[in-house]
């Protein structure tokens, strides 16, 4: 997920405004941020460039968004005129360039301040790109060295060592081999990795790391190979043994699955437009206990008075 951009030094207190408010009876001085810039105000915009504010206008509500209609009724349908969140347009002009026309943005101040910032007249600007820092050559930068330090880690796993925290994996260790070209380094052998919590592993995340790889792996032959680590289907756990409601096609009970219940519990996946709810797939089989929601096996005999009686033999 991309982190929002915001300049890395700004004014903040050119930002802040103090108001008075009366709270039980007293008047109490509040600080809140401003939504609206000031005219002649030096601001940076969301496109990482310096403005100067040429001009506030307001905006009549025929042209309002409609997230701003829906706003201003949840808010009670104040006075359209001194509603605080009513949506103003902005003019701005280029910092560097003083006889530039400028051009119109639209502010909305009952949403939260994420497109303008007022500056100082000192700022940092990138000498490559022009773009006020931090800039996108700062974080190619920034990137590039991270893609660094993950290559200088892979490259220095030693043969028979688990990818994802480097450490030798034993024959004690539960473990999975992933045949073919490694998909991680080029060139280097068949990739391998705990798939339970070592003592040695300096981190617990072998498990997590290698279903990613796993799924990075099936996609590059999907024909000719199969996911062995995860599956959609729900376990349910019977009496000394499990089973998943996809059967022969699930890996094992040692896959990762989407659910976990017992035999005798009721699971519910969501609930119908009606309001019902929707039962997760049952059992497929009954191991006998008692509220295994298995399917009962058909009684062999239907009542004890079916049960054909011996005839007793006479001293």
């Amino acid at each position: 997920m991309t982190r929002r951009w915001e300049p890395g030094t700004y004014d903040r207190e050119a930002i802040r405004e103090v108001y008075t408010e009366v709270r039980r009876g007293m008047q109490v001085e509040r600080v809140r941020y401003r939504k609206i810039p000031h005219v002649g105000e030096l601001i940076a915009w969301v496109d990482r460039k310096a403005y100067r504010v040429v001009a506030v206008e307001e905006r009549e509500q025929a042209n309002w968004h409609e997230q701003t209609m829906r706003a201003w009724e949840q808010a009670g349908s104040p006075d359209p005129c001194t509603w605080e969140g009513r949506e103003r347009a902005v003019r701005l002009r280029p910092a560097n360039d003083p006889a530039a026309k400028g051009r119109g943005y639209g502010l909305y101040p009952w949403a939260t301040n994420d497109r303008w910032w007022p500056l100082r007249e000192q700022y940092p600007v990138c000498c490559d790109c022009k773009l006020i820092w931090p800039c996108p050559c700062d974080e190619q930068t920034t990137e590039a060295r991270a893609a660094m330090r993950e290559f200088n880690r892979l490259a220095g796993i030693m043969p028979g060592c688990c990818w994802a925290c480097g450490e030798p994996v034993t024959g004690r260790h539960h473990s999975i081999v992933f045949d073919g070209d490694n998909l991680l380094m080029p060139g280097a052998g068949p990739a391998v990795f705990h798939t339970s919590h070592s003592r040695k592993a300096k981190q617990g995340t072998c498990r997590s790391q290698a279903e990613d790889y796993e799924q990075q792996w099936v996609s590059a032959d999907p024909d000719c190979r199969a996911v062995r680590l995860r599956c959609s289907g729900m376990l349910y756990r019977h009496i000394g043994a499990s089973e998943c409601t996809h059967g022969d096609t699930c890996p094992g009970a040692e896959a990762s699955h989407s659910n976990y219940a017992h035999c005798t519990t009721a699971s519910y996946s969501g609930w119908t437009p009606e309001g019902g709810a929707v039962e997760q797939p049952r059992p497929v089989s009954n191991c006998g206990t008692r509220g295994c929601r298995g399917p009962k096996a058909p009684a062999a005999v239907q009542s004890l008075r079916d049960v054909p009686r011996e005839p007793k033999e006479r001293p």
